[in-house]
């Protein structure tokens, strides 16, 4: 949502709200704002200045409920793969996530990989959170992860040179087992 709309919804609510706490106050026996609406009435200038506080309160209510009904459909993050005379190619962010699970599979001593991609104007960065299997020499399994990666990706999709960070996360531990 733009900022302009939240401050919008901001204000809308902050009227609102204030409405709510005079009309309490009005069932709770306040008269004074009862006054205050019966002397606004008797001159021109106050009911024009209530009409259009009221016109302005029924546009943003009316704009809030139209935005609320209004489905967009979610934006598909791409990276653009190749193109040609007859148009481009293009990979979803989430077809390119599966592919970089895949070949971080396939590096020995990786136990888990959780990967996230980001499209930058220089290429696809692509951060590979990882749990190792115990005893492994981590700058080697974390080297063969990126170079696994970056190749299997270039091959497969055809991005060149795509930026792959590891993020050693944990060594995973094999629960102890209970003898009974």
């Amino acid at each position: 949502m733009p900022l302009y709309e939240r401050a919008l919804l901001a204000l809308y609510s902050l009227i609102t709200a204030a409405l709510a706490l005079v009309l309490l106050g009005v069932s709770a026996g306040w008269r004074t704002p009862l006054a205050w609406y019966e002397s606004a009435l008797t001159t021109l200038e106050y009911r024009v200045a209530g009409g259009v506080i009221a016109a302005v309160i029924l546009v943003l209510s009316l704009r809030f409920l139209l935005g609320s009904l209004q489905r967009k459909a979610p934006k598909v993050e791409q990276a653009l793969i190749r193109r040609g005379e007859a148009g481009d190619v293009t990979i979803s962010l989430a077809a390119l996530e599966s592919l970089v699970v895949r070949a971080a599979r396939q590096v020995k001593g990786i136990k888990e990989v959780k990967p996230r991609l980001k499209i930058l104007p220089e290429g696809i960065m692509i951060t590979l959170e990882v749990q190792v299997l115990p005893d492994q020499h981590l700058p080697g399994v974390a080297q063969s992860l990126q170079e696994g990666v970056r190749n299997y990706i270039a091959e497969v999709t055809g991005l060149e040179g795509p930026e792959v960070r590891i993020l050693i996360n944990g060594v995973w531990q094999e629960p102890v087992r209970r003898v009974e």
